[in-house]
């Protein structure tokens, strides 16, 4: 007589959990719906701007600057910076791919009225006062099924790295190519050695000129450069779809890249008689008698980047950057020691680039650059030469397309008896002169 009651209780509550299931699919079901809605959005709008015969793109930054050199201060002032750019594809058609880019910047003349190319934040003018403005990129770039890509006119630096050898905001006069050999390995080798890729350029330095530099009897500035990358993800295992295709998604929580590069550079004398250092008076590198740069610059790299949590979007990021300049002279024949060598070390937690509200990145480096490692005039606008010590920096995007950023260096000159940042205090021994403090606080917006 109790069989069928219980019977009518287990079928309704076997209901009522069926019904709850079907409830949970259905919504699984639709939030699948929307991300895959909101990621062919986005794809088709990634594909049309990249289609666009003109696009214009940008930034407009805003930042309080201040230095303290040896506890005096040297400026503590808010400044600007605006790029606006126009890009395009010409033609798409058989795998070949032609683009242009052209961009303004706002444009910064040293202490001694000379143009600094990788500077563009510039202090608040006064009203009705004129602001500097130039092209600092001007190119034709075209590629090959993507993997041969030829870049012509005034180019971004191509380089991986940090900013110790090239500026970020430094671009190249010249001819550039880039060569994808990962494209030619089969899928399944291809996902364990993502990127085998040979960059070089050839280009002149004094890129305030208009056409090439007359040729001296001393030399002219030209540059010849080169770098080769490996990227390898040793721990990727490549899993097959039901349909018997090796799946896209990229399962390998760890990647090394490794770069090793070589950059001849002559001309020092022409480059430092155009272009400015930026915010120093004088250059750092090593002077002669005659006032002049030692060293021709023959500078050897090695470049490695070690990634963590690979798959997520905050990652984990550890890097070492190293130069030797092979053709540094001795700055006292008595002592024979060389300025030759510089490095960059550091780690950093965030996001590679920002999409979406609330993306950061926090990163720590610890640098060390001697005097004739480099030439000053296109390196990081804080660094320079004969310098060393250590930054902290954070970003976060407030907004689609607003980002905040803060950055905190301490650093010293790491010859006390060479120009460089920092200036002696009154009655400091020179054991302690040459240190200086920077903080540099903003906001930028992207468009």
């Amino acid at each position: 007589m109790l069989a069928a009651p219980l019977a009518a209780q287990d079928d309704g509550e076997n209901e009522d959990d069926l019904k709850l299931r079907i409830q949970r699919l259905e919504t699984e079901l639709a939030n699948l719906r929307d991300r895959v809605e909101e990621r062919e959005r986005a794809s088709l709008d990634e594909e049309l701007r990249s289609r666009t015969i003109a696009q214009v793109y940008g930034d407009i930054g805003l930042r309080y600057h201040m230095l303290f050199e040896s506890q005096t201060e040297t400026f503590n002032r808010p400044e600007f910076r605006v790029h606006v750019g126009v890009f395009g594809v010409a033609f798409d058609q058989d795998q070949q791919r032609l683009r242009y880019d052209v961009r303004f910047t706002t444009a910064v003349l040293d202490a001694k009225g000379k143009p600094a190319p990788t500077l563009h934040w510039l202090p608040f003018p006064g009203y009705g006062v004129r602001t500097g403005v130039s092209f600092d990129r001007f190119m034709i770039d075209y590629s090959l099924d993507r993997t041969l890509e030829v870049s012509m006119g005034r180019f971004p630096a191509p380089w991986s790295g940090t900013e110790l050898l090239f500026d970020h905001d430094y671009h190249f006069q010249g001819l550039a190519e880039n060569v994808r050999f990962d494209r030619f390995l089969p899928e399944a080798v291809h996902r364990v050695l993502p990127r085998i890729q040979a960059v070089a350029v050839q280009g002149y330095l004094a890129q305030n000129n208009i056409g090439l530099p007359s040729p001296t009897a001393e030399s002219q500035p030209i540059y010849l450069g080169a770098q080769f990358r490996m990227d390898i993800a040793p721990f990727e295992r490549p899993t097959l779809t039901p349909e018997g295709r090796i799946a896209p998604e990229i399962n390998s929580e760890f990647e090394l890249r490794v770069t090793v590069g070589i950059h001849w550079f002559d001309g020092e004398e022409g480059v430092s008689s155009n272009l400015g250092v930026g915010y120093l008076d004088d250059t750092t590198n090593v002077l002669g008698t005659d006032g002049l740069v030692q060293s021709e610059f023959l500078v050897g790299e090695i470049f490695t980047e070690l990634v963590l949590l690979r798959t997520r979007r905050a990652r984990v990021t550890a890097w070492f950057h190293g130069l030797f300049n092979f053709h540094a002279q001795a700055q006292d024949r008595r002592s024979g020691e060389k300025n030759e060598q510089a490095f960059d070390a550091g780690v950093s937690w965030g996001m590679e680039r920002f999409e979406q509200r609330w993306d950061f990145n926090f990163s720590f480096h610890y640098f060390y650059i001697e005097a004739d490692a480099v030439i000053p005039e296109f390196n990081s606008e804080v660094l320079n030469t004969n310098i060393k010590g250590y930054e902290f920096a954070l970003a976060v995007r407030l907004l689609p397309t607003l980002t905040a950023f803060g950055e905190f260096t301490i650093s010293e000159r790491e010859n006390h008896n060479l120009n460089g940042f920092g200036k002696p205090k009154f009655n400091d021994p020179l054991t302690s002169r040459g240190q200086s403090l920077r903080f540099r606080l903003g906001l930028y917006l992207d468009f």
